[in-house]
């Protein structure tokens, strides 16, 4: 019996609730927007955006679009897309990465999660921003349905999967751990 009460509280601070990484999350979530929006975090994302307009704009004339940059605006024959602050994908980072450190993990698990998920997810980004700049260029009237629905679903859509995979593994982890 006095076995069974000395194992509880440290079968409790193994085994965290969902209440508490939801409670974490949340917290994350806040203090990342907060340090965002307070610290004008938008501003120095330009030469992100420049970047990523230069690789839009090269990987579309790969295919075909013929599209020129200036800046942050890739021109086409039929539009102009600014990419903005909010194209370079940060508010996507921020949810995974805020999503990962908030999970009850080990930290080179939490470490390695985010690394991955930050590749992949801006990987994805610029592939949407040459399919968006190529549909600018060559079906204009389909730009606002890819860009405002499409897309935004698709990333939603990666977030789980990412977030899926990454807990997934660190379950395995966890549980070789347990019988070794």
């Amino acid at each position: 019996m006095a076995n069974d009460k000395k194992s509880a509280p440290s079968q409790a601070a193994d085994n965290p609730s969902f209440a508490g990484f939801a409670f974490r999350l949340f917290l994350y979530l806040f203090l990342a927007s907060l340090f965002f929006s307070v610290g004008n975090l938008h501003e120095s994302l330009m030469p992100v955006q420049r970047l990523l307009a230069e690789s839009a704009g090269g990987g579309a004339n790969l295919a075909g679009a013929d599209a020129t940059v200036e800046g942050t605006i890739i021109r086409t024959d039929h539009a102009a897309l600014d990419i903005n602050h909010e194209c370079t994908g940060i508010f996507v980072l921020l949810v995974y990465t805020m999503f990962v450190m908030a999970y009850p993990a080990p930290w080179r698990s939490r470490l390695s999660g985010a690394a991955v998920g930050w590749v992949t997810l801006n990987v994805v980004n610029v592939l949407r921003l040459i399919l968006l700049t190529v549909i600018a260029s060559r079906r204009p009237d389909w730009f606002a349905y890819f860009h405002e629905y499409f897309f935004q679903g698709l990333f939603i859509a990666l977030l789980a999967i990412l977030a899926s995979i990454w807990t997934e593994q660190v379950r395995r982890e966890a549980l070789a751990g347990v019988s070794a």
